[in-house]
């Protein structure tokens, strides 16, 4: 990411890491990763989008570089992660944006284009994640964030981190398994390797029920909006089909692999990158899903 610079500012009283590339004269496009990713996590799509955006790139609370989890009841969850995106975009002075979330960046997506009138959101992305989540799953996430294995070595870190996500129908190359462990890692007062993402996280799971029905906010967007689903995806059949013909009645496309996704298939990349700069009509919910793979 030769284009991009490493920032800090202190947003709702936190210090916030991001990668901020491409020109700030053009239009603006945040985005913004999943609960335990980093702002490393998206960097060939965000190299792309470069070309022609404005691109900001934040390490969530308790993630990357930015500041760990204070207070468990408030910080974890998207309330709070409201609260730090606007201050952040007010201080880059962003009159607008198009907004590219994973996962939890979803969620926090479908809550900004509702509410954020100062900034508007004009396109919204969200990858395999919508207005739900049924509480087994929440109980899995909340289990594997709180209690994070520890390993003895980076290369068993490593090991450990393809096997799991490949079970998740997450496939990469050799160097691209690499950097997702180097950025995913970090190491333990004792010497040893864990995830580098604070366990705190796993009380939005706990504390922040609401963060799972986020109906009432997607009822209320308008914008366009593309739901990327993987092929064995979190959102299940019904769910999906609910967010085709309720509120954005958004487009979906359908990609190969699970969860989680590094957006960096070229074209899953063509089709936002065509997205985000088309003008959209009004949407009728009507033959707005394709696929690839």
């Amino acid at each position: 990411m030769l284009n991009f610079e490493s920032r800090f500012l202190k947003c709702a009283g936190r210090n916030i890491h991001f990668l901020e590339g491409g020109n700030p004269d053009h239009d603006a496009i945040v985005i913004w990763h999943g609960v335990t990713g980093t702002c490393r996590d998206h960097v060939e799509l965000a190299d792309r989008l470069s070309e022609k955006y404005h691109v900001i790139c934040p390490d969530a609370i308790g993630c990357g570089l930015s500041d760990w989890i204070r207070d468990k009841n408030t910080e974890p969850g998207l309330t709070f992660y409201s609260e730090v995106a606007r201050d952040l975009l007010k201080q880059l002075n962003i009159k607008k944006c198009g907004w590219i979330g994973s996962s939890k960046g979803g969620g926090l997506g479908i809550i900004l284009a509702n509410i954020m009138t100062e900034c508007p959101i004009t396109h919204l992305v969200i990858n395999d994640v919508g207005p739900g989540l049924p509480e087994w799953m929440r109980t899995a996430a909340m289990k594997n964030i709180a209690s994070p294995p520890r390993f003895d070595s980076y290369l068993q870190f490593e090991e450990n981190l393809r096997q799991t996500l490949s079970r998740g129908k997450l496939n990469l190359p050799d160097h691209k398994w690499r950097h997702l462990a180097l950025t995913w890692s970090r190491r333990t007062d004792d010497g040893r390797i864990t995830f580098h993402n604070d366990p705190a996280l796993a009380f939005q799971f706990t504390h922040h029920p609401h963060d799972f029905n986020l109906w009432d906010h997607y009822d209320q967007i308008s914008i366009p909006t593309l739901f990327i689903r993987g092929e064995y995806s979190l959102v299940d059949d019904q769910e999906a089909d609910a967010m085709r013909t309720r509120g954005p009645k958004c487009t979906i496309f359908n990609r190969p692999g699970g969860h989680i996704s590094l957006m960096d298939d070229v074209t899953e990349q063509d089709v936002i990158l065509d997205f985000i700069k088309t003008e959209h009509p009004t949407q009728t919910g009507e033959n707005h899903e394709q696929s690839y793979g």
